[in-house]
């Protein structure tokens, strides 16, 4: 079976010709798809927005199936590439590939199959325009760099031992590579005696363009960044024009993906990520697009110092933003749908996602062209829901469901990471979204305020709102709040914190009322979504609630308190599960956690998995001020709910009453729980279960525990003493205080002689 573009051999079932690409099945029209990257060719930049008369006829997606009028160039449904698509009619496809044969070419660069109305190879960017100056139109690339040598030679004018710039200031010393529009030469500085790098601009038959070309791009060299190369030089050698920029020694991402024969591991394709968006947001405060972003692009750069930090490298499709631009550059497979006629700072955020989705997966870049792979087709996506949740949300179609900002796209992604190689204890997560510094405690527990909007009118009221709400004085905050809300009746954060505090008070229909204002003064805040979890969750609408938070952890994946509540529901619902696990990934991100500590704990418990649960409570740190709270659960949980308890259990209470001992707690579950103790050790050893050595609770945490054995009296007698002490504190007419009494006649020195 041959493939009905190129001829070349397929195999029965394939879906794509794996010479040139083309649809063998599957679609409603043969269009050929370019290559994802493979096989160590750098399939470069290309033209994203070349305008060419187009042939009659409808142009069939064969991304999507989706009919375009016959003057696209791409896709109206998924951005795909039309480039190669013919007039198809009623006719058969076979007949439609047919007739396409006979009108495409061969790349002389990369064998990308090109349309006669193309300008540019869609793949590599090479220029069609030399296909007249020497360069065979039917040569094919090599099987080791899929560059023809024999067309390279023809098209270019500079190679080693040339010299460029006034009175030859840059000596080209070696070839370093091919990018998009041409090869990349190391050059010398003659002048500063430094390394630098020259590589094509543009190619044309006019000088004149090549001028005003070089002209239009000299806002290059005002990008001073230190995650971004620097640009020297502009140079213009008869009708080619050339940037000189600064040499980065290192390695590209791509070609360490390359030398490792697989993927990076998350962590360190999102430490690379993160590193370069801090220069992406630069680029795109100038006002300035980056388009087509890659691991080609981004160098591991190594200082002279041993540190290394990640470097964009290339700023040769970078333009000045506008709406509508006459060309823009990109790379099928990285670049966004809308980015094809209209690329934008947004467009750059996506390409950064595809790009690390890539990094981490090595996933195939046509399948699908855009968004992200089915979870399942990917272990990396299937271990880690966080890190796919963030991409599925980065590469949304819609793009307005996408992340808006370099810097929202940063702190999730940081959030991201944090859960999968884990927080510091002692280091605080700190969020812009929600605001750690205003906790407080109501009917669902602890809980994160969202953060205020700091641009909001009554910004100052809300803050003393906040305020008076931590102190404990809901009735003060309220009329605070009301208060907000006449000074800026459109104040999304008013009417939020009117709307919890009636969830508070159980006042449903009126919070959900503050809620649907909010709906219709900004339809698209996230916040509306955290309210409306809380607002079922109280209502006990636990489906709904849990429905509601799960949208909101795939809106901010790298946020920890809508994790926290889609834990808490799972709880309530019964599925410990899942409730454990997602309490775990909170506390892996940040271990001081007390609320995931202690959900994991009674997540635990509720599967009879005692140990593992204790193990939960031993994490809570000395300095959190629910440090008693989990010793003194440590004692409930073997002293009351495991039923039958060995020697080493009462070890561990021991170790739990020390603790709140040497702290002065004398509350009275503390003096039941030491009763009760001594009541179960004295139990212990009648049966001879006891361990040969057992230490009893010791005031001095410091001091040497008494670890000789006591005899059956003695801990008979200190069960005795404990349980009067006790007693001395319970109210006298409390309902229990007859059952404490016969647990004491229970181990009474006289009952165990």
């Amino acid at each position: 079976m041959k493939c009905p573009v190129c001829k070349a051999n397929v195999k029965p079932g394939d879906e794509f010709c794996d010479n040139c690409g083309a649809v063998l099945s599957g679609a409603t029209a043969a269009a050929v798809s370019a290559r994802s990257i493979s096989g160590g060719t750098d399939p470069g930049p290309r033209p994203a927005a070349a305008k060419n008369a187009a042939p009659s006829g409808p142009r069939i997606c064969s991304n999507c199936g989706t009919s375009n009028s016959p003057s696209e160039e791409f896709c109206n449904n998924c951005g795909a590439s039309l480039a190669v698509a013919t007039p198809v009619s009623n006719s058969a496809a076979s007949t439609a590939t047919v007739a396409q044969a006979a009108t495409t070419t061969a790349c002389p660069r990369c064998g990308n199959l090109l349309t006669s109305s193309d300008r540019f190879c869609r793949k590599c960017g090479f220029n069609t325009s030399q296909l007249n100056n020497g360069a065979s139109p039917t040569s094919r690339p090599t099987a080791t760099t899929g560059v023809d040598p024999m067309t390279v030679k023809n098209v270019l004018k500079i190679g080693v031992g040339s010299q460029l710039g006034d009175k030859g200031r840059y000596t080209i010393t070696r070839e370093i590579g091919s990018g998009g529009m041409g090869a990349v030469f190391l050059a010398e500085d003659n002048l500063l005696k430094r390394k630098v790098v020259i590589k094509a601009l543009l190619q044309s038959d006019d000088p004149e363009m090549v001028e005003a070309s070089i002209k239009e791009r000299e806002f290059l060299a005002a990008i001073k960044h230190p995650n971004v190369v620097q640009i020297y030089d502009f140079l213009q050698i008869d009708t080619d024009g050339y940037i000189v920029m600064e040499y980065v020694h290192g390695k590209t991402l791509y070609s360490m993906l390359e030398e490792r024969g697989g993927e990076f591991p998350p962590a360190e394709a999102i430490h690379y990520t993160l590193g370069i968006l801090p220069a992406f947001a630069y680029i795109h405060r100038l006002g300035l697009v980056y388009c087509d972003f890659k691991p080609q692009n981004i160098m591991l750069e190594e200082h002279p110092d041993g540190s290394k930090g990640v470097k964009l490298i290339d700023l040769g499709t970078v333009i000045k933003y506008e709406k509508d631009p006459a060309a823009v550059y990109g790379t099928q497979g990285f670049y966004a749908p809308e980015a094809v006629k209209h690329p934008s700072p947004e467009t750059d955020l996506y390409t950064i996602a595809r790009s690390l989705a890539y990094m981490v997966s090595l996933m195939d870049l046509d399948r699908p062209q855009f968004g992200i792979p089915p979870a399942e087709h990917y272990r990396v996506f299937r271990d880690i829901p966080i890190l796919y949740r963030f991409l599925v949300k980065a590469t949304h179609p819609v793009p307005s469901k996408r992340f808006q900002t370099d810097e929202s796209m940063a702190d999730q992604l940081a959030g991201v990471l944090r859960v999968i190689q884990g927080g510091q204890v002692g280091m605080p997560v700190t969020s812009k979204l929600f605001d750690s510094g205003s906790l407080s405690t109501g009917k669902l527990g602890t809980k994160e305020m969202a953060t205020l909007d700091e641009k909001d009118k009554a910004y100052d009221l809300l803050k003393q709102g906040d305020q008076e709400l931590k102190a404990g004085r809901p009735t003060q905050a309220l009329a605070i709040y009301n208060q907000a809300t006449g000074m800026n009746p459109n104040s999304v954060d008013a009417h939020l914190r009117l709307a919890d505090l009636y969830m508070e008070r159980e006042q449903y229909s009126q919070a959900l009322s503050e809620i649907t204002r909010v709906q219709k003064i900004d339809p698209n805040n996230w916040k509306i979504a955290w309210y409306t979890g809380r607002l079922l969750e109280g209502q006990g609408n636990l489906q709904a609630a849990l429905d509601q938070y799960g949208e909101l952890v795939q809106d901010v994946p790298g946020e920890l308190p809508p994790l926290l509540a889609l834990a808490r529901v799972y709880a309530k619902m019964g599925n410990y599960r899942d409730s454990v696990d997602t309490f775990r990934l909170v506390s892996k991100a940040s271990p001081d956690n007390t609320d995931a500590l202690f959900g994991i704990s009674n997540g635990l418990m509720n599967q009879q998995q005692w140990g593992p649960a204790a193990e939960a409570l031993a994490g809570v740190s000395e300095g959190s001020a629910r440090y008693l709270d989990a010793q003194q659960a440590i004692c409930d949980l073997f002293l009351y709910q495991k039923r039958q308890n060995t020697g080493d259990d009462l070890l561990k209470v021991s170790r739990a009453l020390s603790n709140l001992e040497s702290r002065g707690n004398d509350s009275l579950p503390f003096l039941l729980s030491r009763a009760d103790f001594y009541r179960q050790a004295t139990q212990l050893a009648l049966a001879g279960k006891l361990p040969n050595q057992f230490s009893l609770p010791t005031r001095n945490l410091d001091a040497t525990p008494v670890m000789a054995t006591p005899s059956r009296q003695q801990l008979g007698r200190l069960a005795e003493e404990s349980y009067d002490q006790y007693l001395k504190r319970l109210p006298p007419n409390d309902p229990v205080r007859e059952q404490i009494v016969r647990q004491k006649f229970q181990v009474a020195p006289w009952r165990v002689i």
